[in-house]
């Protein structure tokens, strides 16, 4: 009886056939892990920017109270410190609202604006600089005059105001991953700080 014994040509030639095919089985799913992480890295910036700028923002209209370039100076805040490693222009809008001591939001006391670079921006002058701002205002619910920025309190309001500042953005996915989470091609991110006015008097 003759045996045949395999060549060591032939047992390399079935080894690298066996490792391509481990490559092909693979290599989409190490792909498809790889882009999530690059998209999850993108998305996890935008989220942390957003939040720092909201509590910048309500840090600005603590201390702005009821001055009459409060507004465009929190607007400002919020443009500059979203510009900086993600796109302003995908800010969608910024709330300006009043809260209890809890946090809570009063009903009716929310100041909405729009980002907007079709109308005329809003302009104002803070500690002798220039600030232009590409907002237009929906919502006037929370006045700037009526902030209370006096320990005894103003008409209406027992005490200080507690401030709060709500940022939002529209993150866009940059990533083919995106498709798969869906969403139209990016999400919608929220958030808000708030923080109690610092007294005047």
């Amino acid at each position: 009886m003759r045996i045949r014994r395999s060549s060591a040509k032939n047992r390399e030639t079935t080894e690298h056939g066996q490792t391509l095919v481990e490559f092909a089985l693979v290599f989409p799913l190490f792909w498809m892990v790889l882009v999530g992480l690059i998209e999850f890295s993108f998305a996890f910036s935008s989220v942390l920017t957003v939040s720092f700028s909201s509590r910048n923002a309500a840090l600005i209209a603590a201390e702005a109270g009821s001055a009459a370039t409060a507004d465009c100076a929190i607007l400002n805040s919020v443009e500059n410190d979203i510009g900086v490693t993600t796109p302003a222009n995908q800010i969608q809008k910024v709330d300006i609202y009043w809260t209890d001591a809890n946090g809570t939001k009063k009903a009716g006391f929310t100041t909405t604006y729009v980002r907007d670079t079709v109308v005329t921006p809003i302009s104002c002058k803070v500690n002798g600089i220039t600030f232009t701002v590409p907002y237009r205002q929906t919502v006037d619910g929370y006045p700037m005059a009526t902030r209370c920025a006096t320990q005894s309190g103003c008409a209406g309001h027992p005490g200080l105001d507690t401030v709060g500042v709500k940022v939002t953005y529209r993150y866009l996915y940059h990533t083919p991953y995106g498709v798969v989470l869906g969403g139209g091609g990016g999400m919608t991110v929220e958030r808000s700080s708030e923080m109690r006015m610092e007294p005047f008097q």
